[in-house]
């Protein structure tokens, strides 16, 4: 075999057609070896192209003549849930087209990430147990600036009224000098990064844009709240979690969304992979706009609605106009980040 599938049938000689896969295309791996597994994709792609494949309803002289197992048996949870048995969700909000293969996927992680994979897997037909270990979805974090490319997805995936009630859009983004105050930089944000991006810059709270995508995924997922993830078994065929209950949760993928010490990570890489100080600190704090607006050189920095940062050697201080809807019954702010 010549170009770019010669070799992968030796390459990955312990992989084999599972008879519960047939039909849907989908392979399993007996082997847990990095280089095995770094072709799953490409080996799927070639026994697509290569392996007739039939359906599991095919008559037992087919799948003889085929030289396909009888179908197998489901894996049992001897103790648990199986994400199986999830309903599926509803159609996508936005025309997206459905996978062949419908997934039971488990997301680790009920945090932005998590929650975004989950609403975009949902979307396209599979589904989705999302396992996070708070016990409460809390007030977490300060402002957050969704640019154009993140904004898009957002008002793609139909919250475009809702950050239009709880967002703040920029007219500008203001860059000065740490000592003087001077203007070295100016990007107009606002319509011109609409008409140049296809979609604007959100000034919003983490709180409040975690509380959309919550609401967003909540009817189309299973949300596990106070699920402390404590194994992780990614077996190829059927991979699962145990959570501190003892509960496992089983499915065909699992996808880690569990932050900066992911325990998933851990299980990937096979060991700790703590993150490295760069020497840097960040410190972040929400002022009341109503403090600024009765000082009439800090009004300027919100009237009109804009985001200002002040460059010094080595440090940067930037600002901008938060809309507290959801959590703080309306209330503006002036979200303050020091690095």
């Amino acid at each position: 075999m010549n170009g770019p599938d010669a070799g992968v049938p030796d390459l990955l000689i312990r992989l084999k057609r599972h008879s519960d896969f047939v039909g849907n295309g989908r392979l399993s791996l007996e082997s847990h070896h990095p280089a095995i597994l770094s072709f799953r994709i490409k080996a799927i792609q070639w026994f697509r192209r290569n392996v007739p494949l039939m359906s599991p309803s095919s008559s037992s002289t087919e799948r003889e003549l085929n030289n396909i197992p009888p179908p197998r048996s489901p894996v049992p949870a001897a103790s648990g849930v199986d994400a199986s048995d999830v309903p599926p969700g509803p159609e996508s909000i936005y025309g997206s087209r459905k996978a062949s293969l419908t997934l039971d996927v488990i997301v680790v992680g009920c945090g932005l990430g998590g929650l975004a994979a989950a609403f975009c897997l949902t979307q396209a037909g599979h589904r989705v147990t999302i396992v996070e270990s708070s016990s409460v979805i809390g007030d977490v974090g300060a402002g957050i600036v969704s640019s154009s490319n993140s904004s898009r997805l957002l008002l793609r995936w139909g919250l475009g009224k809702h950050l239009d009630e709880i967002a703040v859009k920029p007219a500008s983004f203001t860059v000065r000098r740490y000592d003087t105050g001077e203007r070295i930089g100016l990007a107009k944000r606002g319509e011109a990064a609409k008409k140049e991006y296809g979609a604007p810059t959100y000034h919003i709270h983490r709180a409040d844009l975690h509380k959309l995508l919550y609401d967003l995924v909540s009817p189309h997922a299973t949300i596990l709240l106070g699920s402390h993830v404590t194994e992780c078994d990614p077996d190829p065929v059927s991979p699962s979690v145990t959570l501190k209950s003892g509960r496992v949760v089983r499915g065909d993928l699992i996808v880690g969304a569990d932050g900066i010490k992911s325990f998933i990570q851990r299980v990937v890489s096979g060991g700790p992979n703590p993150a490295e100080s760069t020497g840097d600190a960040a410190y972040r704090a929400i002022i009341p706009a109503s403090v600024l607006t009765q000082d009439p050189e800090l009004r300027e920095l919100i009237e009109p609605p804009q985001a200002t940062s002040w460059l010094a050697p080595g440090r940067h201080v930037i600002g901008y106009l938060l809309v507290r809807r959801f959590l703080s019954s309306g209330s503006c702010c002036w979200s303050m980040l020091t690095v």
